[in-house]
Formats: structure tokens, C-alpha cells, sequence
């Protein structure tokens, strides 16, 4: 895989705002949160052509990925660590660390 580009910011609001942005520059409406099976959490449209993600990763830390069809975008990066992008999915998506991860369909 490529490495996709990085636009960092100085906190989560800049990065969000620039990932929807970004989305609705491709005029994508997003109707569902999601769990990744790649770890994180996101909003995508119903048939998951698109969309974004909130994760952590050693490589590009605190980040938001977006998708649009086969378009990747740049990863929005933003200062903080695995444990705030945790409490970050708990506050957005009342994820609860001690429940059973879902099982792959």
C-alpha cells in the first residue's frame, strides 16, 4: 500500500472538520456509524462506499482515514495517543472497551 498524505492539525475539531469537508466535496451523505474489522470507528453511507474512520496506529498515530468509491484520501492527523483515540470512540460511539468484540460476517 502507498502512503497515503498526511494534512496534520492542531486538535480532533480541525481534523473532523477537514475530513467532512473532504467527503462533502464528493458529495457523500453518511447514514451509519460502523466498527472497522480493521480496528476503529467511523460514519460510512449504507452500502459502505464511503466514508471515515477514527483510529490509532504506530506509524501514523491519531488519525482520521476518508474513502470515496475507490478514492482514498489523506490521513487528517491530530495530536494524541491510543488512549485518546479510545476515549474519543467511547464519547462518539458508546463503545465499550469490556464487551466482546463483534464477530466478521
Amino acid at each position: 500500500m502507498a502512503n497515503q498524505p498526511t494534512q496534520p492539525f492542531i486538535n480532533y475539531d480541525g481534523a473532523i472538520r477537514a475530513a467532512l469537508d473532504w467527503l462533502g466535496e464528493r458529495k457523500v451523505h453518511l447514514e451509519e456509524a460502523y466498527e472497522s474489522r480493521l480496528g476503529g470507528f467511523g460514519m460510512r453511507t449504507a452500502d459502505g462506499s464511503a466514508g471515515y474512520r477514527i483510529e490509532f496506529d504506530d506509524r501514523s498515530k491519531a488519525h482520521i482515514n476518508v474513502w470515496s468509491g475507490h478514492e482514498k484520501g489523506p490521513h487528517f492527523t491530530f495530536p494524541g495517543n491510543a488512549a485518546a483515540v479510545r476515549a474519543k470512540w467511547r464519547q462518539l460511539f458508546l463503545w465499550d472497551p469490556n464487551l466482546k468484540r463483534r464477530t466478521a460476517d
